[in-house]
């Protein structure tokens, strides 16, 4: 749909008697700027008879100006004699007389009425000259073909109206009303806003948008890039805080919302430390520094000492579950360890012990000591492996000396 607007005079003209602030040229101009932009929100295209408030156009020209659209729109206020008058209060939309724009004149006219409780009702009405309609801009937009009006917002010389009109306020809710009428006479939706995506900074922090609904995550996690995120029930990035799975699980957000993996954190004066997974680590845990004497991060070198006893360890125990190791003792020596073992698998502490022991030893060392462990104990493989064959060969070495020597 296209609409023409109109701003009833140009400059400073027709200066309220009943209130000296108010120009008729220059409330009208400001209304139809924001009817334009509340019209426009409905997706309607909207061309303005004038570039600026100072200009002149002939009366016909300014209807004419409405060539190829749906309706030709006039502002003006109205006034009656030469003084202030009180008593006539009402809003009138003049017509051509072709009876084309009766409906929405009305509609209008009636709109004006229950926004500014004029005194008297709405009406609209035609008047006819010795060419057809006596107003210009309507004969002049009646020879385009678009069907026009003049709407009267009351009259200026009434003080009251000329107060009302003055209100921004007033003059903005006015121009919304306006422009709802037109859309509900022609059947027109408010097109359905774009739908918000990604992240938006807002009054009160961070929001992340879903494309498919437009909505804000709330009360859950969401990830972005290669972070997780928190939002709270209003929609907002939790941050510089701890979060509580629903396994009990601890997690914290760093300043910029993300959450933290892998690294050590101060929270209140307290040193905590989050694993991979952004979980927060519980129990012991063994620190070693380097030769400088500096905290070295992670639990590297404690996985490399650990190993050889959680070894021991598992061999102790595969010996005590099978009950040694498979043939007949055979010293006296022997033969006390095996009963040893004997009283302490009928006992079954010693046993529950070791496990115990070994399992809290495992947790608390966590998925960092035993993958480095793992690296670490196949880098001590292959030196072994390369010693054995270094001793191979100096063992051939000494065999050739020796035959050379009896020869």
């Amino acid at each position: 749909m296209r609409i023409c607007l109109d701003a009833g005079h140009y400059g400073k003209y027709n200066q309220s008697p009943a209130d000296s602030r108010y120009y008729e040229s220059e409330m009208m101009w400001k209304l139809h700027l924001l009817q334009k932009k509340y019209l426009e929100e409905y997706g309607i295209e909207v061309v303005t008879t004038r570039d600026t408030q100072e200009t002149d156009l002939g009366l016909y020209a300014r209807g004419t100006a409405s060539a190829g659209c749906d309706l030709f729109l006039s502002d003006h206020s109205n006034a009656v004699g030469s003084g202030a008058n009180s008593t006539v209060d009402y809003p009138a939309a003049y017509c051509a007389i072709d009876g084309s724009a009766d409906g929405i004149g009305m509609a209008l006219a009636q709109c004006v009425e229950q926004m500014m409780k004029t005194s008297q009702p709405a009406r609209i009405e035609h008047r006819r000259g010795s060419r057809g309609d006596y107003y210009g801009v309507l004969r002049g937009a009646t020879a385009v073909g678009t069907p026009g009006l003049i709407l009267e917002h009351s009259f200026h010389t009434n003080g009251a109206v000329a107060a009302w009109l003055l209100n921004e306020e007033n003059l903005d809710r006015l121009a919304k009303a306006e422009a709802d009428t037109i859309a509900l006479y022609y059947n027109l939706l408010m097109p359905e806003p774009e739908k918000k995506s990604g992240w938006y900074q807002e009054e009160g922090g961070w929001r992340y948008y879903l494309g498919n609904t437009g909505d804000p995550v709330r009360n859950d996690w969401h990830k972005s890039g290669a972070d997780w995120y928190w939002f709270d029930g209003a929609g907002f990035m939790v941050h510089n805080d701890w979060k509580q799975g629903s396994d009990g699980t601890w997690y914290y957000l760093k300043e910029d919302g993300s959450m933290a993996k892998d690294e050590w954190i101060v929270w209140k004066g307290e040193l905590y430390r989050v694993l991979e997974d952004g979980a927060m680590f519980l129990g012991c845990m063994c620190l070693e520094t380097n030769e400088k004497g500096a905290l070295l991060t992670g639990f590297g070198g404690c996985a490399a000492r650990m190993a050889p006893v959680l070894a021991k360890e598992d061999e102790a125990q595969e010996k005590t579950v099978s009950g040694g190791t498979g043939s007949e003792p055979s010293d006296k020596a022997d033969k006390e360890k095996v009963k040893e073992h004997e009283k302490e698998k009928a006992s079954g502490e010693t046993r529950r012990k070791r496990k115990t022991v070994k399992n809290g030893m495992r947790r608390r060392m966590g998925s960092e000591w035993r993958n480095r462990r793992k690296k670490e104990s196949e880098g001590k493989g292959k030196k072994t492996e390369k010693a054995g064959k270094h001793e191979v060969g100096e063992g051939k070495n000494n065999r050739n000396k020796e035959t050379a020597e009896k020869d």
